[in-house]
């Protein structure tokens, strides 16, 4: 997932904490209940609101629900499978929650465009990833603005701009 978002990928636990300790710009972390190694999701969670309170954290599983209480609090829990609309909107919840503000419908609608251009101007074998990431980009612009919708928003904003996906 991208959506805007740069988005660092950890092994396990241990990899993520890692990456935490060598970055300041990490402000989300989404973590499965179950990780592989000795740590799991859970307590991954917790080490992180000890350690970086500002964190926000949200949890996934498609098999285990965690009890309210097992939670950090002010970390958020999505059931899998979602869609990727579904987990950018709890994250955007999340956000709020903690003082960061939702993204406009400008930066969607900028990160459809980036997404499209970034997919035309690919090499060949970075293209399926790129066209994941502009059709999840996609996704975002219609759970906004609705599907047909999204397209109508984008001529409206940007008039000068060729549309993102010709």
């Amino acid at each position: 997932m991208d959506e805007g978002y740069r988005v660092f990928e950890a092994h396990d636990a241990r990899d993520a904490l890692t990456i935490l300790d060598h970055r300041r710009d990490i402000g989300v972390v989404v973590t499965d209940v179950e990780m592989p190694g000795g740590m799991d999701g859970l307590a991954l969670a917790s080490t992180i609101r000890d350690r970086w309170p500002e964190t926000v954290i949200l949890v996934n599983s498609g098999r285990v629900r965690p009890e309210p209480n097992a939670l950090p609090i002010g970390a958020g829990f999505i059931a899998k499978p979602y869609r990727i609309s579904e987990l950018v909107d709890q994250l955007e919840r999340l956000l709020e929650q903690n003082g960061v503000r939702r993204r406009s419908d400008d930066d969607i609608l900028e990160a459809w465009y980036a997404a499209e251009i970034a997919h035309a101007k690919a090499d060949p074998v970075d293209k399926p990833t790129l066209r994941a990431r502009a059709m999840a980009a996609e996704q975002m612009a219609i759970a906004r603005f609705g599907y047909g919708a999204h397209s109508a928003v984008y001529d409206a904003r940007f008039p000068d701009r060729p549309p993102p996906r010709p």
